[in-house]
C-alpha cells in the first residue's frame, strides 16, 4: 500500500470544482442567476471540506508508515509465520508496511472477546498476505473484521461449531480466534482461516462470490475456470493435495487453492503446475522458490 493513494489525488483535485459546478447548476436551476452564485459559493465550501478529508488520509497514512512496527510485533511474525520468514528482505519491508496501514485503518472488532494487539496483528498478516504484490491495493472491499471466541454456527450463535469464518459480500469478514492461531501455530498444514475467508473478498463480482478473482478480462476468466473445474475434480478423485473443502463448489475451491499456495507452495507447484502459475501470476508473488532459498540458506 502507498503512503497517498492515487484515488485519494484524483478526488482531492476534482472535488472542489466538481462541488461548484454541482452547487452552481442546481442554484441556477431551482433560483436564476443568483442562485447560481449562491449554489456555487456553498459547493465551494463543501469541495474544500472533501479536499481536507482526503488531504487528511494521507497525512494519516505517512504518519502510520513513518512509525516503527514494534519490535514485539515483527519477533511474533518471525516466530509464528513461516511465510513472512521466508519473505525476501525488500518484500519484508513492504509487508511491515502494508500492515501498519491496515492496522491504522481498518476496523477488527471483537464479539464477546477482547481483540489483543497480538490478535490484530495476525488477522492483518493474513489480509496483507494476499496483497503484498499490489502496490495499490488497499482492501477497500473491505468493511470490517469480526473477531469471535469460538467457533459458531450458521445462525452466528455459539451452540453449534459448523464455522471456523465466514466472508459475507458487504465486506464483512468474520474469524473465530482460536481457528486463527491455530492456523499461524501449523503453517504446512495447508489450513489457515485468515487466508480463506480474505481471499472470498478477492473474488467478489458485483455483490456475489464468483469463484474466481474478480477483474480478470474474459480469455483469462475462461483459463481460471477451467483450471478451477480440473482441480475440483481432482479432489474428488483423490489426487491432490489441496483441501478436500475444496470439492464444495468453484467459490471454496478458489480459497483453499489460496491456502495451499501460501502453505504449501512446493507442493503446490510440483503437483499443481497449472494452478500454481496462475496463482503466481495472479498474486505477483513465488512462496515455492522462497521456501526453496530459505532452506538452502538455513543449510
Amino acid at each position: 500500500m502507498k503512503a497517498e493513494r492515487s484515488s485519494d489525488r484524483r478526488l482531492a483535485s476534482a472535488a472542489p470544482p466538481a462541488a461548484v459546478a454541482l452547487g452552481a447548476g442546481l442554484g441556477l436551476l431551482l433560483q436564476g442567476p443568483k442562485g447560481a452564485i449562491a449554489g456555487g459559493v456553498v459547493g465551494l465550501v463543501i469541495g474544500i471540506a472533501l479536499w481536507r478529508v482526503f488531504a487528511r488520509r494521507g497525512e494519516r497514512r505517512r504518519a502510520a508508515l513513518a512509525r516503527e512496527l514494534p519490535a514485539p510485533s515483527r519477533r511474533l511474525l518471525a516466530e509464528r509465520y513461516e511465510h513472512y520468514r521466508r519473505l525476501p528482505s525488500d518484500l519484508r519491508r513492504r509487508f511491515d508496511d502494508d500492515l501498519k496501514l491496515f492496522l491504522a485503518e481498518k476496523r477488527i472488532t471483537g464479539i464477546g472477546i477482547e481483540v489483543t494487539d497480538e490478535m490484530r496483528l495476525l488477522v492483518a498478516a493474513s489480509a496483507v498476505t494476499l496483497t503484498l504484490g499490489w502496490p495499490e491495493a488497499d482492501w477497500d472491499v473491505l468493511a470490517e473484521v469480526l473477531v469471535y471466541p469460538q467457533a459458531f454456527d450458521r445462525d452466528y450463535s455459539f451452540e453449534g461449531e459448523d464455522l471456523a469464518g465466514e466472508a459475507h459480500a458487504w465486506g464483512t469478514v468474520i474469524l473465530s480466534a482460536p481457528a486463527l492461531r491455530e492456523s499461524f501455530e501449523y503453517p504446512d498444514d495447508g489450513y489457515h482461516v485468515g487466508l480463506h475467508e480474505f481471499a472470498h473478498l478477492l473474488e467478489l463480482q458485483q455483490t456475489e462470490f464468483a469463484g474466481i478473482p474478480a477483474g480478470l478480462d474474459a480469455s483469462t476468466s475462461r483459463e481460471w475456470s477451467a483450471v478451477i473445474e480440473s482441480e475440483v475434480e481432482r479432489i474428488r478423485r483423490g489426487r491432490s493435495v489441496l483441501d478436500e473443502y475444496g470439492a464444495e463448489d468453484p467459490v471454496e475451491l478458489f480459497a483453499v487453492a489460496v491456502e495451499a499456495f501460501f502453505e504449501l507452495p512446493g507442493e503446490v507447484r510440483q503437483h499443481h503446475p497449472r494452478l500454481y502459475a496462475l496463482l503466481g501470476e495472479y498474486f505477483r508473488q513465488d512462496p515455492a522458490t522462497w521456501e526453496a532459498d530459505e532452506r538452502v540458506h538455513r543449510g
